[in-house]
């Protein structure tokens, strides 16, 4: 299970609103500022993703918590996400090299490719828990409370 720390921003019936702030894993690689991915990691950390999500323990606005993602749920998004686009990318390039277009118009196509696969990436149906699956193994769940403010 990965876990995050969270801050409850809302509550309702049953379900509440948790703030997580996105954090990169790269402050702990040696490589440092000489990596683009530490860079684009740069921009997106200290912003806050909001969800919302079944509360079985009650909680209240201002409670921090612990939740938590099943890794195999973070493996499969992250395989839609990274692999769904580099594979459309590469078949329509290879049907365009096949189907005789110049290089400008090869690398037009891919691109198209490329951007085809990432709007089908976000347009994929979230997963649902199959028979017998928990719930806890499609979305992020609450584990535990922090502290309350």
């Amino acid at each position: 299970m990965i876990e995050s720390q969270a801050r409850v921003v809302a509550v309702e019936p049953g379900y509440a609103w948790v703030e997580s702030e996105r954090r990169s894993a790269c402050a702990q690689c040696s490589s440092g500022d000489s990596c683009g991915v530490s860079s684009l990691g740069k921009v997106f950390e200290g912003r806050s993703m909001r969800m919302r999500l079944a509360d079985p323990i009650g909680l209240q606005p201002g409670e921090e918590l612990m939740i938590g993602l099943a890794e195999q749920q973070l493996l499969s998004a992250a395989t839609t996400v990274y692999l769904l686009p580099l594979l459309a990318m590469i078949a329509l390039a290879v049907g365009a090299t096949e189907a005789g277009f110049g290089q400008a118009g090869i690398a037009l196509i891919s691109l198209g490719g490329l951007g085809g696969g990432l709007w089908l990436a976000g347009r994929l149906p979230r997963r649902r828990p199959t028979q017998g699956q928990a719930e806890s193994d499609c979305q992020p769940v609450i584990l535990r409370r922090l502290y309350t403010r």
